[in-house]
């Protein structure tokens, strides 16, 4: 009798080693060789999965964003307006092991996405969900009294995603200034500038 496969669990699997690799090896090293060696698959099984390069690199991406998402909505219990946007910038900033990682895995994701019109969309419906989120919580903040800022929510949405966006090449590409102390005050004097 033929072994029933589970492929979500396989396919969540193959996602982790995928990210890991990325993060910990560069994207380059991330090959169907090396994923399969990491989740112990026969290499020519992946290609049922992931027919390419992109087809990695956007798991990867899926991945991180969607492990980003869940440890804010576990952080959120009882917070809104500002203490919900500090946990929502905290998950994202690459000041600690994870949030590192996640990073070395949207840096390349970037750089595809690029030239690739399907990974473009995912990243601009990403930020669109995370656009969406800021906004709730500017809501919040100003029915609470906590915000107070002038400047339009969407317009305070974008400079925050820029803003963290940024930090995320900064964080990587020049430690020295983008260490977690910098990450932490740059967006800590952004959200006291919304009082």
């Amino acid at each position: 009798m033929p072994k029933l496969v589970d492929h979500e669990e396989r396919r969540a699997r193959i996602a982790d080693a995928a990210w890991r690799l990325i993060a910990e090896r560069g994207i380059e090293a991330a090959t169907m060789r090396a994923i399969a060696e990491a989740i112990g698959m026969a290499n020519g099984a992946l290609k049922h999965y992931f027919p390419d390069k992109n087809s990695i690199i956007r798991v990867a991406f899926t991945h991180v964003f969607d492990s980003t998402n869940l440890r804010v909505r576990e952080r959120l219990r009882g917070r809104s307006g500002m203490a919900a946007l500090r946990v929502f910038c905290e998950e994202i900033m690459p000041v600690a092991d994870l949030t590192d990682l996640e990073a070395r895995v949207v840096l390349p994701f970037w750089q595809r996405a690029l030239a690739d019109p399907d990974l473009k969309r995912l990243y601009t419906d990403s930020m669109a969900l995370w656009r969406g989120q800021i906004i709730d919580f500017l809501r919040q903040g100003r029915e609470e009294g906590t915000v107070r800022t002038s400047t339009p929510d969407d317009v305070v949405a974008e400079q925050l995603l820029a803003m963290l966006n940024g930090l995320q090449s900064l964080a990587l590409l020049d430690a020295a200034s983008g260490t977690a102390d910098v990450q932490r005050r740059t967006v800590e004097a952004f959200l006291g500038s919304l009082k």
